[in-house]
């Protein structure tokens, strides 16, 4: 410091050797970007609470109405069985209080049509379980891929369509079922096609048959719907309570297929039953003519990117279930538990369900 003045080598030398301390607003940075995080743990912390929130606190089998419903294998209708094996599944059937009994009865082939070399024992199989359990009704699954998820079947299409009705004819005139289940998929929200095939379907087999339904999962908006597909791929649909309110008033009854919801934990998937739950029962309970809405809960084991049994099985399920209905929504057209599917269905899922929603 040569040269310099006497007091400015003294600030130099005080300037060059002072404490390096944070700057304020360093400090004020930290100090405001902990606040904010403390800020997004509480509103998440209390979106969350309200999300699980709920009115009451019933046990599942305080909502069971002992009429709820499996979805049984194609082998009921495609090949003769004996009395014991009859007599297996009504026993199984009773034990479990099911009330609804969807066999498989053969996809639809593209024009419409289900060949009836793949349901030679579809009679049978009705006069066999109903001499065993007359008040059973028994549904015929009718499905196929819609062309709009990559599938064969064109609903859009009025001569498919009343080929696919000729079908639903033959099950309940000639053969005895009591009604129609429709597993078409993917029916993407608000699909006329839909309604004029359920209309058409319900001139054909008359008002005393059933007509029912598996159904997709509920959005809470048409604009929300193009990101959870992007997620769960095309070939998923999600309704609008409008649309769920217009297909109630179509039908009998409405089983929504509360599985593959790629979501990764039990907690996030009981949530989502829970809310997807409350919301659909509170569409269809708007309709003028209320439909019975089933929930369906999946007994199957996989792993992908749409599904993780960890996650979604009979115990999260339900729980999500019994959290839905104890949500202060009007309960009185919920008609029960869907078990998808019957064939997969293992020894400690009914030891579940026995315990959670029969309240064994």
């Amino acid at each position: 410091m040569k040269g310099l003045p006497t007091i400015w080598k003294s600030r130099t030398a005080r300037w060059i050797n002072r404490p390096i301390h944070k700057s304020r607003w360093y400090w004020r940075l930290l100090r405001t970007m902990g606040i904010a995080l403390a800020l997004s743990i509480v509103l998440v912390g209390v979106l969350w609470w309200q999300l699980n929130a709920t009115v009451t606190s019933f046990s599942g089998a305080h909502f069971n109405q002992h009429q709820n419903a499996v979805w049984a294998e194609h082998a009921w209708v495609g090949q003769p069985h004996t009395p014991q094996e009859y007599d297996a599944l009504a026993a199984l059937l009773k034990r479990e209080e099911i009330g609804y009994l969807f066999p498989h009865v053969g996809p639809l082939d593209g024009d419409g049509h289900i060949p009836p070399e793949l349901y030679p024992n579809a009679g049978a199989f009705v006069r066999e379980m109903k001499s065993r359990l007359p008040d059973l009704k028994i549904l015929a699954w009718i499905g196929q891929e819609e062309k709009d998820g990559g599938g064969p079947l064109d609903i859009s299409n009025s001569e498919t369509r009343a080929r696919v009705v000729t079908e639903a004819r033959r099950f309940t005139r000639d053969f005895g079922y009591d009604g129609i289940h429709y597993d078409i998929e993917p029916v993407h929200n608000l699909n006329p096609h839909f309604l004029d095939l359920l209309d058409e379907t319900r001139t054909a087999i008359g008002a005393e048959k059933l007509i029912s339904i598996s159904a997709p999962k509920w959005a809470p908006a048409a604009r929300v719907i193009p990101f959870v597909q992007a997620i769960s791929g095309r070939g998923s649909a999600w309704w609008t309570s409008y649309y769920f309110l217009s297909v109630s008033a179509h039908v009998d009854q409405v089983v929504v297929m509360m599985y593959n919801t790629a979501l990764p934990t039990a907690s996030l998937y009981q949530t989502l039953v829970k809310q997807e739950t409350e919301h659909i029962l509170d569409a269809n309970n708007q309709a003028h003519h209320p439909a019975q809405v089933l929930i369906g809960i999946p007994t199957y084991h996989d792993n992908g990117p749409g599904f993780h049994d960890s996650a979604e099985n009979m115990l999260s399920g339900l729980q999500g279930l019994t959290s839905g209905l104890n949500s202060g929504e009007d309960t009185s057209h919920f008609g029960g538990v869907a078990i998808y599917p019957l064939w997969l269905t293992s020894q400690s899922d009914w030891q579940t369900y026995n315990r959670l929603w029969l309240g064994e």
